[in-house]
């Protein structure tokens, strides 16, 4: 009995202790093994070069466009419309006739007015007569004098307010959408027709406070808008505002642009470039490329490496591609392109998609048959 037991012990100690071997020497040791010669499939990315081009300093802002001269065109006077001798749309000439307003009253008080006037001129030179004969008193002649600067200007006022019932363009420019119909009764301020100065148009836009040095008048401003989306307007900078927005910290600057063509309307949102400097070489790469985090921007940067063969494979030394991540200072964008202003060298290649499944040291392989937008 003591015998079987003895046996049993030592074969259940030669399993346990083969168990305890594989599991806690010779399993780790190949897992370990496994690993340090383990090689992930390269990933595959798309690439460009970093390449050095010409490009002009600017700054970017959106903007409103804006007439130089616009007003609704109102009346001054109440009064029924008589005739309407515009059409929407259309452009006038300064001092057109827009609208003119029954004037049949007016024209029957003016006649009154003028009788009335003759009377006082005919008292005047009466009592002038009679004043140099000393037949009349003086208080009689000053009576008759003060009659007759009355009347006239009565008749003046009158041919005035005839006059501002024929209401006229106040400067050249395109009538919008009338507001009136013939026959309608207009209150003293009603509005009639927007009129536009349009041969030239202002685009104000605005800037944060720390590019406030670099605006000056007489830059060249480009601007681009949806309706014309394949089109720039170039304009210089007239106006810069004298002071900064407390609530934006912001400044506004104006551009004035020709618009012989009409194609710029008041309103209209707008894209602005602000030239700011000479055209300058710059170390460029795409967008995609550049990553930006609350850390840093970077780059992945891929390199040739020499891959090292396992031991005693019998193969050769060969070449791989490799990426690293470097942190680089960023400038300007344009056109999809970042300037680079340090961390990357003229040709340097950089992967612009597949970034997310790389780190530092990856294989790749480069496949740019699928082109970016």
């Amino acid at each position: 009995m003591l015998k079987r037991m003895s046996i049993m012990i030592i074969i259940l100690a030669i399993v346990f202790g083969g168990i305890f071997w594989f599991l806690g020497y010779f399993k780790p040791k190949m897992v370990n093994q496994y690993f340090s010669s383990f090689q992930p499939p390269p990933v595959s990315v798309s690439s460009a070069t970093a390449e050095t081009s010409s490009r002009t300093p600017f700054l970017e802002s959106t903007g409103t466009v804006i007439a130089v001269q616009e007003v609704v065109v109102t009346t001054e006077v109440a009064g029924l419309i008589q005739s309407i001798n515009f059409k929407s749309g259309q452009d006038v000439d300064k001092g057109a006739l827009l609208v003119k307003l029954d004037t049949s009253v007016d024209q029957a008080e003016l006649k009154g007015l003028i009788a009335s006037g003759k009377l006082a001129e005919a008292n005047f030179k009466r009592d002038k007569q009679l004043i140099e004969r000393k037949a009349v008193s003086s208080l009689d002649y000053e009576t008759s004098l003060a009659s007759l600067s009355t009347a006239e200007a009565n008749i003046e006022s009158q041919k005035a307010t005839i006059s501002k019932k024929s209401i006229r363009a106040p400067f050249s420019g395109k009538l919008g959408i009338r507001k009136v119909d013939l026959g309608e009764y207009l209150q003293a301020g009603s509005p009639i027709v927007s009129l536009q100065a349009l041969d030239q148009v202002y685009v104000n836009f605005s800037l944060p406070e720390h590019h406030f040095s670099q605006v000056r008048l007489g830059q060249t401003a480009i601007v681009t808008v949806a309706a014309w989306p394949e089109k720039e307007f170039k304009g210089q900078i007239t106006a810069i505002d004298s002071r900064i927005s407390e609530a934006t910290r912001n400044f506004t600057i104006q551009a004035t642009i020709d618009n012989p063509e009409h194609e710029l309307l008041p309103g209209m949102f707008s894209e602005v470039r602000l030239i700011t400097g000479q055209p300058r070489d710059l170390v460029t790469v795409p967008e995609q490329a550049v990553e930006r985090k609350l850390y840093g921007t970077s780059v992945f940067v891929i390199s040739e490496t020499n891959a090292e063969p396992a031991p005693d494979s019998g193969e050769e030394a060969k070449t791989v591609l490799t990426v690293e991540r470097r942190y680089i200072k960023t400038g300007l964008t344009l056109d999809g392109y970042v300037e680079v202003i340090s961390g990357l060298e003229d040709g340097e290649q950089v992967v612009v998609a597949g970034q997310l499944k790389l780190q530092n040291g990856s294989h790749v392989v480069i496949n740019n048959t699928v082109k970016l937008n």
